[in-house]
């Protein structure tokens, strides 16, 4: 298996402030949820793994390269995607999934970040090639595209894409890579909604519920993006609407947004911060046990002064008052001392928190041997990796 791992996972990776989730479906099959291959190293502090350099040593092999079934960009932000033109270039990828936000063409303040541009311009390649086959590319060559967009009307560049791979919110995806993996894999998508194409590209990120295992036992976890309140209550009331409540379900809630507390509060007139409990209530009601809410970020604060950055000391608060088994942060779950991630196993009888001795892979302690080193010479520590531990 992957990693190491015995069964079906969800695997959390201290990547800093930055979603990167590995989801393990079998021996050969693996979909990555984000990357932020960012490396933050300090002179003796570094809880952080190289994930390209990780993903490279220990995915399956077709044809002698490491091989990944599927890619998943919930949104293009920088911190979702930190890496991928690296990953592109050493990694096959055998699909792609993504919203249709990744193909506008962005006027706004905020353009995309280089690894956003590759994910765009592999997209478009792959989209263009599926129009032309009129059919499926093939491993390699495959997109999903998972939401609304103008851009496949008469006219417009993306007509004629095919529906088989086109998926809409309230809809399942059961095929990956080609492969019909419903006996061990099922992907519940709760958004992008229509009206949000336009919108901020938090607002806009792929939602879903993600469920591995088996008819015996699976389990099911709540991938939300960097989702706020007024979206979070759309998806629970849509679900609710349209009597899909199971599709809510979840033994790991990722905590939207690095644990923010925009998910859960709402500022007021007076710029006071007001817990949305309606929030609250809906996110503990679909709990399974065991649950977990996982933070992909960096430790949190003492108190609530982190200001706009998360993660927030008040939502986590928040998420250890309705979490009925354990809160668990990247950052600090993974120590200087023993670096791992977080990783959530389904086996035929339990669900488990397994890899208190994970190793990790030779190329990724160089990678981080290296910038360790390179930290010692400068002021400031590296933001990005260093050329060690390359394929």
């Amino acid at each position: 298996m992957f990693a190491d791992v015995e069964g079906p996972s969800f695997i959390f990776w201290p990547v800093g402030n930055g979603d990167s989730t590995t989801v393990v479906i079998s021996d050969q099959e693996v979909l990555q949820i984000d990357l932020n291959d960012l490396l933050m190293a300090e002179e003796e502090d570094n809880e952080h793994i190289p994930l390209v350099d990780e993903l490279v040593a220990k995915l399956p092999r077709r044809n002698g390269k490491p091989y990944l079934s599927c890619f998943v960009l919930t949104h293009p932000d920088k911190d979702h995607c930190r890496g991928f033109a690296d990953l592109l270039k050493r990694v096959q990828i055998g699909e792609l999934w993504h919203s249709p936000h990744i193909f506008r063409e962005y006027e706004d303040q905020q353009p995309l970040c280089p690894d956003a541009e590759a994910f765009r311009k592999e997209a478009r390649r792959r989209a263009a090639l599926t129009i032309q086959t009129r059919g499926d590319p093939g491993a390699g060559h495959r997109v999903r595209i998972i939401g609304y967009s103008a851009l496949f009307e008469q006219g417009q560049r993306y007509h004629g894409f095919p529906d088989q791979f086109r998926t809409r919110p309230g809809s399942s995806i059961v095929i990956v890579d080609g492969v019909n993996v419903s006996d061990r894999f099922h992907a519940f998508i709760h958004g992008p909604f229509k009206e949000g194409v336009a919108d901020a590209r938090n607002e806009t990120s792929v939602a879903m519920q993600v469920t591995v295992g088996s008819a015996r036992k699976a389990m099911s976890g709540l991938f939300l993006g960097d989702v706020s309140y007024p979206t979070l209550m759309q998806i629970f009331q849509q679900t609710h609407a349209h009597n899909n409540d199971h599709r809510l379900a979840w033994n790991v809630l990722l905590a939207p947004h690095h644990c923010s507390k925009k998910v859960m509060y709402e500022r007021n007139d007076s710029g006071q911060d007001v817990l949305c409990q309606d929030a609250m209530d809906e996110l503990e009601a679909p709990q399974l046990t065991p649950g977990y809410v996982v933070s992909s970020s960096k430790e949190f604060p003492g108190n609530n002064s982190s200001g706009d950055n998360p993660p927030h000391r008040k939502a986590r608060s928040r998420y250890e008052e309705i979490v009925n088994t354990g809160f668990l942060c990247t950052g600090e779950f993974s120590t200087p001392e023993n670096v791992r991630p977080i990783i959530l196993t389904v086996t035929d009888s339990d669900i488990l928190l397994v890899g208190d001795d994970y190793e990790i892979s030779e190329g990724a302690r160089a990678t981080l041997a290296a910038a360790i080193d390179a930290a010692r010479g400068r002021a400031a520590p590296p933001a990005a990796k260093v050329g060690f531990g390359r394929e």
